[in-house]
Formats: C-alpha cells, sequence, structure tokens
C-alpha cells in the first residue's frame, strides 16, 4: 500500500495567547535540530498548529496521515528520499495510528541524520539535510486503531502536551476565525458544554462540534439563538449523534438545554428517523 501524503497549504491559523508561548518553545526545539511531537485530546488544533508551525520554517512542507498500511520502501515512497535529502518539513500526523514497525525507518534518520531504504536489491544508505524535520501528532487518549508509540522514536523527539482551550480562548477562536460575535461565541460554547455534560460527562473535548455549529451559520446566514428553530436543527444535526445516549433521550436533553438558554418552551419535538440518524 502507498501511504497517503499530501501537500498542503497552511490553515488558517489564529494565535492565541495560550499557545503563544507553546509555539515559540516549538520553534525553538525546531531551530536547535530536534523534531517534535505534539500531543493532546481529539479536536483541539494539533493539525493546525503543526501545519503552521511547518510553514514557519519557510521549508517544503508535506502531511503524511498515520494508518496501518503505512509502508515506507526504496520504490513506493521516493518522496521521502527527496524530504530527508532536501531539508523538507514533514507532518506527520496521528503518527500512532501506523504500527510501530512502520516507523523504524525514522530511527536513524532523526538520531543518526541517515536514511535506510530497503528494496529488492538490498539496503541504501542516504544522508539527511541538516534541515529536515518531523512534527508528528497524536491523541493522547486510547481509542480504537492507534498503537503505542515507541520509546526510541519518543526518545529522539521533543513531546508537548497542548494544553484543553479554555471559554475564553475558544470565544477567541470562534470570533476571529469565522467572524461571528462575542455573544453568539459564548451562546454555542455554553451550549455544546452544557449539552455534553449530561450526556457525554466521561467524554472527551473536542472543539469541532463548537467550530460546525458556529460555521454552518455563519455561512447560511442562521440566527444564533437558542429560540432560533435552524439553529436548533444545526445543533441536534450535529450534536445528537455525537451522545453516548440513545438519539431520543439526547433530543430531550438538547431541547432542554435550549429551554435553559432561551425563553422556556414546554414540548420538546419528536424526533423523527431521519433526524434520529436511520
Amino acid at each position: 500500500m502507498v501511504s497517503t501524503v499530501i501537500q498542503v497549504r497552511p490553515q488558517q491559523f489564529v494565535k492565541t495567547t495560550a499557545l503563544e508561548p507553546l509555539m515559540q518553545r516549538a520553534l525553538r526545539y525546531l531551530r536547535s535540530g530536534y523534531s517534535i511531537h505534539l500531543e493532546g485530546p481529539t479536536g483541539i488544533g494539533k493539525t493546525t498548529l503543526a501545519m503552521h508551525l511547518a510553514a514557519c520554517r519557510k521549508r517544503p512542507m508535506r502531511l503524511m496521515l498515520g494508518s496501518y498500511d503505512l509502508v515506507f520502501s526504496e520504490q513506493q515512497d521516493s518522496w521521502l528520499r527527496l524530504a530527508c535529502c532536501e531539508g523538507w518539513t514533514l507532518v506527520y500526523d496521528e503518527f500512532n495510528r501506523s504500527r510501530p514497525e512502520s516507523n523504524t525507518v525514522l530511527l536513524s534518520a532523526l538520531e543518526e541524520r541517515i536514511l535506510v531504504l530497503t528494496g529488492d536489491c538490498g539496503s541504501e544508505y542516504i544522508p539527511v539535510h541538516s534541515d529536515f524535520r518531523v512534527i508528528f501528532t497524536s491523541n493522547s487518549e486510547e481509542y480504537c486503531g492507534v498503537y503505542a508509540a515507541q520509546t526510541a522514536l519518543l526518545d529522539r523527539l521533543v513531546t508537548m502536551r497542548l494544553p484543553e482551550p479554555n471559554i475564553l480562548v475558544q470565544q477567541q477562536l470562534l470570533v476571529e476565525l469565522l467572524g461571528i460575535s462575542n455573544e453568539s461565541a459564548t451562546l454555542i460554547i455554553k451550549l455544546v458544554q452544557q449539552f455534553f455534560r449530561q450526556v457525554s460527562p466521561e467524554g472527551q473535548f473536542s472543539l469541532r462540534p463548537k467550530l460546525m455549529i458556529a460555521q454552518v451559520c455563519q455561512r447560511e446566514g442562521i440566527n444564533i439563538s437558542a429560540e432560533d428553530a435552524e439553529f436548533r436543527q444545526v445543533c441536534r444535526d450535529v450534536l445528537l449523534s455525537r451522545s453516548s445516549q440513545s438519539p431520543m433521550d439526547a433530543n430531550e436533553v438538547l431541547w432542554e438545554v435550549f429551554n435553559q438558554l432561551s425563553k422556556p418552551l414546554t414540548v420538546a419535538p419528536h424526533l423523527s428517523l431521519e433526524h434520529a440518524g436511520y
């Protein structure tokens, strides 16, 4: 199988007060010759930050997606030879989705600065450019389809834990990324947090549902109000499937949250099979 490698341009990036010192430290390690590992829960912007850091280096950049089928070999991965020889920045997203043995080729590339590629004619030893860096990302939580990272690989990296953004940081992200008002951002944040506190109190934090709701409403001109029917429907579509409860029970909880944030409505709407995800 050929590994998934995509040439990308950096996404829009919001530099928050909380991220500024972490970014400066990350760039310091990259300048000093080390590759880094951004670790944190899902949906907090690890990949976006990694690509922004790569762009700051002003070197060619590639995004590689970790997967069970990823294999490094001389024939299939000539891009890796080019990246190492020309000093690219490789963003290796969710690297712990790849089997540990697949990542072994990077050990010597990061430490001894020698890339060892194996082909039909044997092994080839390629000097690695001094500017070659890898920015790894991984989810710190255990979930299906991931592997324990090799100690030998982590020992060659500087691992940086990304903080979960607080409410003020989340508000700043929604306002600056999407151009919605502070009041609208606050409403979306409160609504999503109150919903998940009740349906998935032990669940992982993610900013994605809030971004989805805000982006759809902003682009479609939907009034961000707990009393607006279209806004409520967007929230139902985005949130109900993320609940550990049944669609019917989750719908009742979400309706209660709407009522807490607006003028109370006494009866929740019937949840059709379409809304339930069937």
